[in-house]
């Protein structure tokens, strides 16, 4: 049900009753929320702009599961404790071939587009994310993952960024050769994900995991990572079982994964660079072929007009873009400006060679496909489980359809243009504080209609969405 229909239904009830809306009375309808255990991934846990960081209704404070908290406080629940990361700028982890790397999060700021020279150009400042201390020491970073948490536990936010179905049983993924993130809060460093949340026998619980089973593969352009459909069923099966199994018989919801290839990370590039977007005249189209021909790839064929961009596919052959490709926001596009990459290299003598766009940075027509089809297959086990097992369902999936075309939600207009969209934060991933407070809802609304609860939905409008700059 749409936000703006739920609050037309409830003005004309308030009305033909002459009720007032402090006379709201939030119920629990039996179900016991004393004990609430969220257990998920980065969607869970608050990371945002591009880390894992804290503050007063941003980052982990404003993640979907405290926010959920806050509201399930007034039908019963007695606490909900965060591994709170100790810092407002935050860490970011990524693991490289040199080992990991580590970063504090996005903001914006009125940044200039730069000409081939590296010279600013005039007037072309314009909002664009930046990375927030891009100094900051890498050991000092390292060490705040490495450091405990100064609350000691147990937690309710088991959000894990990063975390796979398969990893909520994973031994070792606490470990400092596993994943830093739980590595700072688990109870052992062999303990699984699932465990620490099993042994606080929840009397609720939340699941809302399965993106990365998708997204990891999709961040390096390509489809080879995603987890197999039987594994992936046989993993979330478990991960139910096991909460419904914890010793206190908890009732619970569970939400579906989104389309990963419609958010703006591999949305926004392509929104603004054509995919043909070469332009050659007849003289650069012939030697640009000849090129081509002697590199042994007469494969590319060049013409006068606009042409395709060259990208290496996933089984390393030179390819050129289709319509239906899509640009990684990690795209360099200054050196398909200056260095005319996707094109030739010019930098080689005596003759130019090809320059093709790594596949890392483009997503193919055949690699979305497959994609979206885990997502669906992945989604309607999801549904299957919640059925079965007399579950709450949150559909986010269909939720971020309908943001796609932009709704009207609480005076606030959302859609899925990066940064103006006000739905994600600054890496086009993870959602904004003012996003996670509307998906709280619809897991509140979900809850109420499958139990039969009075639980009050927050106001979005408490909790900020992305900040801008106001002068250059």
């Amino acid at each position: 049900m749409k936000k703006i229909f739920f609050i037309i239904l409830s003005l004309a009830f308030l009305t033909a009753c002459e009720r007032k809306i402090d006379e709201f009375s939030p119920t629990s309808n039996g179900v016991d929320f004393s004990k609430y255990v969220a257990v998920g991934n980065s969607l869970t846990a608050g990371y945002a702009d591009g880390a894992l960081y804290n503050g007063i209704k941003i980052g982990q404070d404003a993640s979907y599961a405290n926010i959920l908290a806050n509201q399930l406080k007034t039908v019963g629940l007695t606490g909900f404790t965060q591994p709170l990361i100790g810092t407002t700028d935050g860490v970011g982890f990524t693991m490289t071939q040199q080992g990991p790397y580590f970063t504090t999060k996005f903001t914006l700021q009125w940044l200039p587009s730069f000409d081939c020279s590296g010279n600013p150009i005039p007037g072309s400042e314009t909002v664009k994310p930046y990375l927030l201390n891009p100094a900051a020491n890498q050991a000092t970073l390292a060490g705040i993952l490495g450091t405990r948490p100064v609350d000691p536990g147990p937690y309710n936010n088991m959000g894990v960024p990063g975390a796979r179905v398969v990893d909520l049983f994973t031994p070792g993924y606490g470990s400092s050769q596993g994943n830093p993130y739980f590595a700072r809060f688990a109870t052992s460093p062999m303990t699984p994900i699932i465990h620490d949340a099993l042994v606080q026998q929840p009397t609720f619980f939340s699941l809302w995991i399965g993106n990365n089973d998708v997204l990891l593969s999709a961040l390096d352009g390509t489809d080879t990572e995603i987890t197999p459909s039987n594994i992936f069923e046989m993993a979330y099966r478990a991960a139910v079982d096991s909460l419904l199994n914890s010793g206190k018989s908890p009732k619970g919801v569970v939400a579906t994964i989104p389309d990963v290839t419609s958010i703006p990370y591999f949305t926004t590039i392509s929104s603004q660079l054509p995919y043909n977007g070469v332009y050659m005249d007849s003289a650069q189209a012939a030697l640009t072929n000849y090129v081509y021909f002697a590199s042994g790839h007469s494969n590319i064929v060049w013409k006068a007009g606009y042409n395709p961009f060259v990208i290496t596919n996933s089984a390393g052959d030179l390819v050129q873009m289709g319509p239906e490709d899509l640009f990684l926001l990690t795209l360099p596009t200054s050196k398909l400006k200056c260095n005319l990459m996707g094109v030739v290299d010019t930098t080689v003598h005596p003759l130019p060679v090809p320059y093709p766009i790594p596949g890392k940075y483009v997503l193919q027509k055949s690699e979305i496909d497959n994609l979206q089809a885990s997502v669906n297959a992945f989604n309607t086990i999801i549904k299957n489980v919640a059925n079965e097992k007399n579950l709450a369902l949150v559909d986010m999936n269909e939720t971020l359809k309908d943001f796609a075309s932009g709704i009207t939600y609480d005076g606030n207009t959302f859609n899925l243009n990066f940064v103006t969209g006000g739905m994600f934060s600054t890496d086009g991933i993870h959602l904004c504080p003012r996003a996670n407070a509307v998906t709280a809802n619809y897991f509140i609304q979900a809850i109420n209609s499958k139990y039969g609860c009075n639980i009050p939905q927050v106001d979005i409008n408490e909790y900020p969405g992305l900040v801008f700059p106001n002068t250059h």
